[in-house]
């Protein structure tokens, strides 16, 4: 039996553990049905589903299954239809899944923003699974070494950040200012780094750092107002941080530094179907949806 209990369990009996736990049970949430890809720079490629790559163009439109590249000197900036927003680095390749709230990392390192009250959000990883309740995180997955790393930037009652390797085992619970690596499928210990050290070293956040608000006012009008929600969050944490940093800046700086390019028979690979299930996460319920899970007849696809 893993955290919260068995598969099977009612929306009652789930609703009293979430309860238990400072959680607000939220069995809906707003799908993910597009994304527009506002800014980039460099190198960005994007596949449409049943075409051949090509290059993005600003306000190019991500649906379902499109999958977004990076170069190696590039990075692209997305707004889903629901407010979330999303940061791509280089070399990264990056798709969201049908009906759901989840997101899918083959490699690289992605910034990412989730308004509260959107419902339960999912990062899947090669080697990882991130639960999400409403927050801001970095999780960087380098396919070469078979490695995902997790940092928790926000912390809010009821909205916690829980990580489990890719079959949902080892589970864990972070805080802001908090970060997991999972490697080889083996969850490792939580590490504790300074907020405001991973804003100076990691750029791809420097529109959350304190006393950056003027960065806030160059992005879109739209792009501003989940901004500005997610600011006042990330503030709060480092008013917040009292523990020592075990993590150093240079460690924080080789974080958030470009993974390496993606190896050639991995770019080649065709791309397998959506990993919707999220295993151990929160056993019974579907994580992508935030409800509760169906009865499964035999033999039906996930």
């Amino acid at each position: 039996m893993s955290l919260l209990g068995k598969r099977g369990l009612s929306g009652i009996v789930a609703g009293s553990i979430l309860s238990g736990l400072c959680i607000q049970p939220v069995w809906a949430g707003t799908n993910l049905t597009r994304a527009k890809v506002y800014e980039f720079d460099s190198q960005v490629q994007l596949q449409k589903v049943k075409q051949k790559p090509r290059l993005a163009k600003v306000g190019d439109v991500m649906v379902p299954m499109d999958i977004l590249k990076t170069g190696s000197s590039a990075w692209a900036k997305l707004l889903f239809n629901e407010g979330t927003l999303f940061r791509v680095h280089s070399n990264a390749k990056f798709f969201f899944t049908p009906n759901t709230r989840s997101f899918q990392l083959k490699h690289g390192l992605v910034l990412s923003m989730i308004q509260p009250g959107q419902g339960i959000t999912t990062v899947i990883t090669p080697t990882a699974k991130i639960v999400a309740f409403g927050t801001a995180l970095t999780v960087r997955h380098d396919s070469t070494q078979n490695s995902t790393i997790v940092s928790a930037l926000t912390e809010k009652t009821g909205r916690p950040i829980f990580v489990s390797n890719d079959d949902g085992a080892g589970q864990i619970r972070l805080k802001a200012g908090e970060q997991v690596e999972i490697k080889d499928n083996v969850v490792g210990p939580v590490q504790t780094f300074s907020l405001p050290a991973f804003y100076q070293a990691c750029p791809i956040s420097s529109v959350l750092a304190p006393d950056q608000e003027q960065l806030v006012a160059l992005e879109p009008t739209d792009v501003q107002t989940p901004l500005l929600v997610i600011r006042e969050e990330t503030a709060e944490a480092v008013a917040r941080q009292s523990a020592s940093p075990a993590v150093s800046t240079a460690e924080l700086a080789e974080l958030c530094a470009p993974v390496p390019e993606l190896p050639e028979e991995e770019k080649q690979r065709p791309n397998g179907g959506p990993r919707i299930g999220i295993g151990g996460c929160i056993p019974f319920l579907t994580c992508g949806t935030g409800r509760p899970n169906p009865v499964r007849v035999p033999g039906q696809r996930p």
